[in-house]
Order: structure tokens, then C-alpha cells, then sequence
């Protein structure tokens, strides 16, 4: 099978399954909204290794919105909600497990059966985590990822300030989001958002206070 053909399998059973279990979708990604947060789901397949890669995030949904106040990108908050899982211009989020499966059979039911399985394992991830619905919850899973991933892979290219910038913005302490910026800047972090030669520190840093959001 193509890579191209597998893919569009792929989108089609997602779509399907997604709809079924109370998923809304954007081609590989699934997605759904509970308390304050946003959780997505991707499904990659991999025609030669007969494999589906599958990644379950989460983010408040305030965070994507500030991020946009900061571009100047206020207007994507009201697009459709699967810009907020595929958009260029939006946060990663943060993992709750990643990895991969394999499909038994390479056909339209192994697919369907592979992907409803994928949904099903992310619909338990989130009702095991109930405490994960506040940006509080979110910041301690985000540091907890952040000190992880620098033990073992201590010269990432990723770090988690431009979070912790957006989240002290929404709490109003801004002297703290200042603080950060500054230091981002001379870091020469560009923060992965360049607008019209400005990096994200640099528009974070001259935007005042935009709309604050109770932290829960």
C-alpha cells in the first residue's frame, strides 16, 4: 500500500470511529473539549512498518487564545476548534503518552479496528485524568514534562516559557511575563513565532495585559 492511499484511510476511519465515540476531526487529528481544556489526538500511519503512531495532547484553551492576542492573530479564536490541533500559529501542547501500535491487518477493518482501539485507549486517558481540567493542573504536568525531558534529552531545542509567559499574563502578573520575555530575548529564543521580524518575546513584551482567566 501507498503511503498517500494509507493516509487517506487513515483520515476516513478517524472520521468515522471519532464520530462514533464523541471525537470531532481535522485529517489526523481528533479532538474534544473538557472543563478548560483541549485535548487532541493524532494518528499517524506508517505504510511500511504496517504501524499507527498516535499522540494524545492537552492545553487550555485560554492558552491558544492568548498566544493569538500576542501575534495579532486575534481572529483565529473564531475559527473553527481544529485549527487549535493542526494551526501552525498554536501551541504544542503537552503529551500525555505517545507512541505506536500494530495493525493486525492492513485493510479498511484492521483500520477501523486499529483507530476505534487508539480512540478508546484516549478516552480512558482522559477520564483517568479528571484532576486535568485548569490551567493549574495543566502548568504542574507542563513542569513535570519540562524537568523529564531535560534529563533525558538535556540539549532539547524545547523548553516550556513561552507557557509559563502566557500563563502569568493570564493571572495578571505581568511583571513576571516581563521577566521572562527579557530573558528569552537574550537567550535568543524566538519563542517558534516570528511575525514581521518580531519573535514571539519580543510582541509578548509589548502587548499590554490582554483578558485575564481564573487559573482553577
Amino acid at each position: 500500500m501507498k503511503q498517500s492511499e494509507l493516509n487517506k484511510m487513515v483520515g476516513a476511519c478517524l472520521k468515522r470511529e471519532g464520530k462514533t465515540l464523541g471525537w470531532k476531526t481535522k485529517a489526523h487529528n481528533a479532538f474534544r473539549v473538557e472543563g478548560d481544556m483541549f485535548f487532541s489526538l493524532l494518528i499517524s500511519g506508517d505504510a511500511k512498518e504496517k504501524t499507527l503512531y498516535r499522540r494524545l495532547s492537552c492545553k487550555p484553551m485560554a492558552f491558544d487564545a492568548e498566544l493569538w492576542n500576542i501575534l495579532g492573530m486575534t481572529a483565529n479564536s473564531q475559527e473553527p476548534l481544529g485549527l487549535r490541533a493542526d494551526g501552525a500559529y498554536t501551541l504544542f501542547g503537552i503529551a500525555l503518552y505517545e507512541g505506536s501500535i500494530e495493525v493486525a491487518e492492513w485493510n479498511d477493518e484492521g483500520l477501523l479496528t486499529s483507530t476505534r482501539q487508539c480512540l478508546l485507549e484516549a478516552n480512558a486517558s482522559i477520564e483517568s485524568n479528571q484532576h486535568l481540567r485548569t490551567v493549574d493542573a495543566f502548568m504542574k504536568l507542563g513542569e513535570a514534562f519540562n524537568v523529564d525531558i531535560l534529563k533525558r534529552v538535556p540539549n532539547t531545542a524545547w523548553n516550556f516559557w513561552k507557557e509559563r509567559l502566557i500563563c502569568h499574563r493570564l493571572k495578571g502578573e505581568m511583571e513576571q511575563a516581563t521577566s521572562i520575555a527579557e530573558a528569552r530575548i537574550s537567550a535568543g529564543d524566538s519563542g517558534r513565532f516570528v511575525i514581521g521580524g518580531q519573535t514571539f518575546y519580543h510582541l509578548a513584551q509589548r502587548l499590554p495585559q490582554g483578558h485575564s482567566v481564573p487559573a482553577g
